[in-house]
């Protein structure tokens, strides 16, 4: 089922309220459990107001099943809204979206030394990798972990950074839990 979401759209998205898309990623990136490329857009947007009409600027992205066009009534309303509330319009056109990184959780074994700062320097060269070099890395240097026990090594996007649609991810701390 095709969306045709469009940046600038007046949508509904995973939180409640009304939002309009200011970002749209299309993703074609690895999938650890099937060792395949999956396809998925994600829909970055801002909320204008709650439910109730009231004020409430933020941001989130999700994945594009979560989001869809307003229905007709909801579009007449809101046009309705904007049309007596031109203040709180002008306000919401200056609002800057919030950056929003992802982040990619990994089980890594516990180094024998069990200090962090061990594999933390071991990680730290682990910078600007799609999720397929990641996990190759991992498991190269056999660093991951397919057991239960072991720490989590986080790594981030930065603002859902990505080249030729595949996230980048950087090494960031060590979860000793």
């Amino acid at each position: 089922m095709v969306k045709n979401i469009k940046i600038g759209d007046w949508v509904r998205s995973y939180g409640s309220g009304i939002w309009r898309v200011h970002r749209i990623l299309e993703l074609s990136d690895f999938d650890i459990q099937s060792q395949s490329c999956k396809t998925r857009t994600i829909v970055f947007s801002s909320r204008f107001v709650n439910d109730s009409y009231k004020r409430s600027f933020s941001t989130e992205c999700c994945d594009l099943a979560f989001v869809s066009h307003l229905d007709s009534d909801e579009k007449d309303e809101l046009e309705s809204f904007i049309e007596n509330n031109p203040e709180l319009v002008a306000k919401f056109d200056t609002y800057q979206p919030k950056r929003i990184d992802a982040i990619y959780n990994a089980n890594v074994n516990i180094p024998s030394s069990g200090c962090t700062t061990d594999l933390e320097e071991r990680l730290s060269s682990f910078q600007e990798l799609n999720l397929e070099q990641l996990y190759n890395q991992l498991t190269k240097f056999k660093i991951g972990s397919s057991g239960t026990k072991g720490w989590t090594a986080q790594f981030i996007s930065n603002n859902h950074e990505c080249c030729e649609g595949k996230l980048l991810y950087s090494f960031s701390r060590i979860l000793a839990f």
